[in-house]
């Protein structure tokens, strides 16, 4: 019983301790994420949402660590029941944002930007400067146009030489990026979905044998050396105060 309890204990530590990197790794990439999320989109929403689920998982993990050391059975059901609920949340948020939507959108404004470029070129731009692209296939969408190529085109600031433009249109490199995103979020998400199971599972398991050993808890008798202590003696007041009136 002892190997077993120390075991499942080990696994729960250490599943905890993925869940919290995970977690970081899952904070630390919606963090870089708002970099580039337009506010008031479903991928901006989607950069927060992650990071309020990650840093509540690393939260998680924490009290996770002092439930499997104080082997309380209270605690540890709380534990088990928060886990639920996070795993809950992780698979709701998985299955509501999708990042071919998000890829969609970003296709539709950056299509506007480039309708706009004649008037509003910042837009592009800035576009052409986050995601290194020329264009929106190529650098020659400009001559097209018959416009001048930005500087936002090169690769060094105040160059000229077609050498040092950027090869792709920023349609390539926006679908490359969206690609790269959906890959490692993926990877993070189903790995964390994963790591949570298994600690909502080791967690109701070492709550379980929390509560066998409760009730299996050895009562101490008279055969283990156990003497019960003897009730004290009380003391009668009244038949000491007869004995003095009678005198």
């Amino acid at each position: 019983m002892s190997v077993i309890f120390s075991a499942v204990k080990c696994f729960v530590l250490a599943f905890n301790f993925f869940s919290l990197l995970l977690g970081i790794c899952i904070v630390c990439l919606n963090i870089f994420g708002l970099e580039f999320a337009i506010p008031n989109t479903d991928e901006h929403t989607y950069c927060i949402v992650g990071i309020i689920l990650g840093s509540f998982v690393c939260m998680a993990t924490l009290f996770g660590f002092y439930s499997v050391v104080c082997e309380s059975l209270g605690v540890n059901v709380i534990y088990s029941f928060f886990m639920l609920m996070l795993l809950a949340t992780q698979l709701l948020q998985m299955q509501t944002y999708k990042h071919q939507k998000f890829f969609i959108n970003a296709l539709d404004l950056l299509e506007d930007a480039w309708n706009d470029v004649d008037e509003d070129p910042m837009a592009m731009q800035a576009v052409e400067m986050n995601y290194h692209c020329c264009g929106l296939y190529n650098a020659n969408d400009y001559k097209y146009r018959h416009l001048e190529t930005p500087s936002s085109c090169y690769r060094y600031q105040n160059a000229t030489l077609e050498l040092n433009l950027f090869p792709r249109g920023c349609v390539e490199a926006l679908e490359t990026s969206y690609h790269n995103t959906m890959k490692r979020e993926d990877i993070f998400n189903w790995s964390l979905l994963i790591s949570e199971c298994a600690v909502f599972l080791y967690s109701c398991v070492l709550s379980i044998l929390l509560f066998r050993r409760s009730r299996s808890a050895p009562v101490p008798n008279a055969e283990d050396g156990y003497v019960a202590p003897e009730p004290a003696q009380r003391i009668n007041h009244c038949n000491s105060r007869t004995h003095l009136l009678s005198n």
